[in-house]
């Protein structure tokens, strides 16, 4: 590798770099480069009075590039003899790793429930009909930036500090004030636990209330999320079948000794059934008189009407039901902030377990800037034109649903909010599910298929969600997955 080169590769890289900022554009173009060289001895870079020369470009400025580029070892300088990259440095993206690495298949003998653990996000689709994927080019980006402004200026640096109190203040007062408006209930602030997501919420129920073995009851089908934790824990699963009440709570009598039931009754998920509130109180008794408590998975009752659709949290006179809520499904699903609302004598062990394994409450700088954002009436302003909007793309999806799907495929009662279960008519052979997956990941598409919520009585289809999809996407979609089905159907017969 000569000098003129390495100024020819830099060149090449400086084209390329849109970068304002004279002094970090060289920065990154060095630092790209780097990977390109093939160096067998030590190579000795440009003087910086000599690149200044040929780039067009202050000495100073070079100067100011390659001490950085020395302090986080990419260059070695060395007094009156130059600036150095050592030939034994190999770099990848521009990251600096050691050549004499050895590449091996090593068996590491991990757990056997680390499988499980592997599976648990597989059937997160995140393109081509997602679902519980939120519309976020709506989202009222000017007003989230105008509040972070205003919320930097009014708590200076105290934001970026972490913490191990339950979480923020006015955001805890924000979450009761609508919780308390939207699911008629009567929660007072300090039951408020704020965690990063639905998922640690429930590992902390998990490690908190439950011990290996402990008896629990979800419905089938099931949220995936939550069934391979609590099974990976351990804990002996029981999964009862659904009516179009709910999770039918008379046939777990024969139960003894159930340590909770957990449930999805405003929009139960996969199949969308909304409990009545008579089967809630139902579940209620039941866990009154079993000692058991009840797990009440809300994720999405907020794009629901709230008529006739009070949550578990607020009929349960016992102090029994553990209240799951979070944003992502609502706002930014990159926020990672969620909630638990328990009994006050749980906050203490819930708070204590979640800062055993995070070190601290989630990042205090998105949680004040979320309690702002609330406060100042945005978030419930936005959620209200999401559930406008997503009633409108659910009437949408049924029309291009009934153009494109209904040869194949049938659709059960149903609360809509972001997804819909679509289900083979019995004319459909059950291996067209697997096929029709593995066909749409040859095209980089992901789908849902339905069989994966089932522990027994296992129906097919796939579960398709709409809410960020517009019009025209919509459309494509259904379009799309009509000739994956035909295809797949034709080479299956």
């Amino acid at each position: 590798m000569k000098q003129n080169e390495f100024i020819q590769l830099l060149n090449l890289q400086l084209a390329q770099i849109q970068e304002k900022k004279l002094r970090t554009k060289i920065y990154l173009a060095i630092k790209a480069t780097l990977p390109q060289l093939k160096l067998q001895q030590d190579f000795k870079c440009p003087s910086t009075r000599f690149l200044s020369e040929t780039l067009g470009v202050s000495r100073d400025t070079l100067e100011k590039v390659y001490a950085q580029l020395e302090q986080e070892g990419f260059f070695l300088r060395i007094k009156g003899k130059g600036t150095f990259i050592r030939a034994q440095q190999t770099f990848t993206n521009s990251r600096l790793t050691v050549s004499h690495t050895i590449e091996r298949e090593i068996d590491y003998q991990l757990p056997e429930n680390i499988e499980n653990l592997e599976q648990l996000f597989f059937d997160q689709n995140l393109n081509f009909f997602a679902d519980g994927m939120p519309e976020i080019r709506n989202f009222p980006f000017r007003k989230w930036y105008e509040n972070e402004k205003n919320v930097l200026n009014q708590e200076g640096l105290k934001i970026f500090l972490k913490d191990n109190e339950a979480g923020d203040t006015l955001l805890r007062e924000q979450i009761t004030q609508l919780i308390n408006l939207h699911r008629n209930t009567t929660i007072s602030a300090d039951q408020v636990l704020i965690v990063n997501s639905t998922q640690q919420a429930l590992y902390l129920c998990g490690r908190v209330l439950f011990s290996p073995q402990d008896k629990i009851i979800l419905e089938n089908p099931y949220y995936s999320g939550a069934y391979i934790l609590f099974k990976s824990m351990g804990l002996d699963l029981h999964c009862i079948n659904l009516d179009s009440e709910g999770l039918k709570i008379q046939e777990c009598a024969q139960i003894s000794n159930p340590k909770a039931v957990y449930v999805t009754p405003a929009n139960q998920y996969p199949s969308g059934i909304q409990m009545g509130e008579q089967r809630k109180k139902q579940i209620i008794e039941y866990a009154e008189k079993n000692n058991s408590y009840i797990i009440e998975d809300d994720y999405d009752a907020l794009l629901l009407n709230k008529s006739k659709n009070t949550a578990i949290l607020g009929l349960d006179p016992y102090q029994r039901t553990i209240y799951l809520g979070l944003f992502s499904k609502y706002i930014l699903p990159s926020l990672r902030l969620s909630y638990l609302i328990v009994p006050k004598a749980l906050v203490e062990p819930f708070k204590r377990y979640r800062n055993y394994i995070d070190g601290s409450a989630p990042s205090k700088y998105f949680q004040m800037l979320l309690a702002n954002f609330m406060q100042k009436g945005h978030y419930f302003e936005y959620l209200r034109q999401m559930q406008q909007l997503y009633l409108q793309r659910y009437q949408y999806f049924i029309h291009y649903y009934d153009l494109y799907l209904a040869d194949f495929c049938f659709i059960k009662d149903h609360h809509p909010s972001m997804q819909i279960a679509c289900y083979f008519k019995t004319e459909i052979p059950v291996t067209l599910e697997g096929a029709l997956v593995k066909g749409a990941e040859l095209k980089g598409i992901a789908l849902t298929a339905l069989s994966q919520f089932y522990e027994f009585d296992i129906e097919y289809g796939f579960v398709l969600g709409f809410s960020s999809l517009n019009h025209t996407e919509i459309r494509l979609c259904m379009v799309q997955l009509r000739e994956l089905i035909q295809n797949e159907l034709a080479r299956l017969t």
